[in-house]
């Protein structure tokens, strides 16, 4: 997990403003004879609509070039998948069979994450330094950008430990987030992520 868990942050977590701050209306609505939509006429764009579009680029530019680190909050317990993923792994590295680990083995861990230097723009606080109150954690005001919280489960391997899976949500509000499935392997010793496929959207 240290060795992806860079892969894993950059794969799967986003920058909120950007995210949540869709392009503004632009031009005129075109319906089909019964009434279906069919795109839009940017031909017929009002002043103003011109004027909005290029504040919210200028925005969205100024954020991308903005470097300040975005916080996102990261729960450093790894529990094991409830999901199955048997399926999945055996698809995705043919020939590999799932290994069934013995139920005496620890479902759950701490990860060490602190030391773990990220290298992009996305920082990791400790999930218990944030409101655990759900409506909390997404009201309160920060004197840092808060971008979400992120998690993942225990990785799964083949008996030989060449393939692992595991999966992963990035949450940004209430009805807001996305979850992975990861899929990972062994190339010269060193754990890479070979795919991260969306699993679910809010």
């Amino acid at each position: 997990m240290t060795e992806i868990l860079t892969g894993l942050i950059d794969s799967t977590c986003i920058d909120t403003r950007i995210y949540m701050n869709p392009p503004p209306s632009y031009g005129k609505m075109i319906f089909d004879s019964t009434g279906h939509y069919v795109g839009v006429d940017s031909t017929k764009a009002t002043k103003e609509e011109k004027e909005e579009l290029l504040e919210w680029k200028n925005n969205r530019e100024k954020i991308k070039r903005d470097t300040s680190k975005i916080i996102v909050a990261f729960d450093p317990k790894i529990k094991k998948n409830n999901e199955d993923v048997k399926e999945a792994f055996e698809k995705h590295f043919k020939g590999a069979k799932i290994f069934n680990e013995n139920e005496q083995v620890e479902t759950e861990y701490t990860l060490d994450f602190k030391n773990i230097k990220l290298e992009n723009k996305f920082q990791l606080k400790d999930i218990s330094e944030f409101p655990k109150d759900k409506e909390s954690l997404w009201r309160t005001k920060y004197n840092f950008v808060f971008s979400g919280v992120v998690f993942f489960s225990r990785i799964q391997f083949d008996k030989e430990k060449k393939f692992g899976i595991l999966d992963g949500g990035f949450v940004c509000g209430g009805r807001c987030g996305q979850g992975f499935r990861i899929y990972i392997k062994r190339i010269n010793n060193k754990w890479v992520i070979d795919e991260v496929e969306a699993t679910w959207i809010a």
